[in-house]
């Protein structure tokens, strides 16, 4: 429930941000009227895009979720449930991993793509580190770091189109 809110109000700030983005001066050529409507053409596209990001994952990395709550409050089972806990995690890092390989740059998005892959790169990489680590000590500083990278990428894309910044960690991670 807490994820479907703050993706809601993620949206709800980010959409009422692109209907305020209204230019005041009137518009003296076509090409200039062209441009606007290619702005709002692409922060639209951003905006479904980014609220693609964690639908995806969220759609796969629920286990490995539950391990990181069950760390973090202490709670983790012993022996063999354990085990069982943590191959879960596994596997779900893993599908989190592959899931961000499956999400399709919008053609509107096309400028931006180089520093969009690069983005997706490093949540790759920190879903991968977090998959490692599950065999040892399951310490998810290193690869919440690469994730955070990958989130001020993103957030500069935002910025870029005037909108407000978010975190997908935190959509991700609930």
């Amino acid at each position: 429930m807490k994820k479907l809110w703050a993706i809601g109000l993620t949206a709800a700030v980010l959409l009422t941000a692109c209907g305020e983005e209204e230019s005041t001066e009137p518009t003296e050529t076509t090409a200039g009227a062209e441009s606007s409507g290619d702005s709002k053409e692409v922060k639209q596209e951003l905006m479904k895009f980014y609220m693609s990001i964690p639908n995806a994952i969220n759609a796969v990395d629920a286990d490995l979720n539950a391990f990181e709550m069950n760390q973090a409050e202490g709670t983790l089972p012993e022996g063999e449930e354990l085990q069982t806990m943590k191959n879960a995690a596994i596997a779900s890092a893993e599908e989190a991993a592959g899931a961000v390989d499956t999400i399709e740059i919008p053609a509107a998005l096309e400028e931006r793509q180089g520093k969009i892959e690069t983005a997706f790169a490093a949540m790759r990489e920190s879903y991968e580190m977090k998959a490692e680590e599950l065999t040892k000590d399951a310490s998810f500083e290193a690869a919440d770091e690469k994730f955070g990278e990958a989130d001020a990428m993103l957030n500069e894309l935002l910025e870029e189109q005037e909108l407000a910044a978010s975190s997908i960690y935190n959509e991700v991670s609930q």
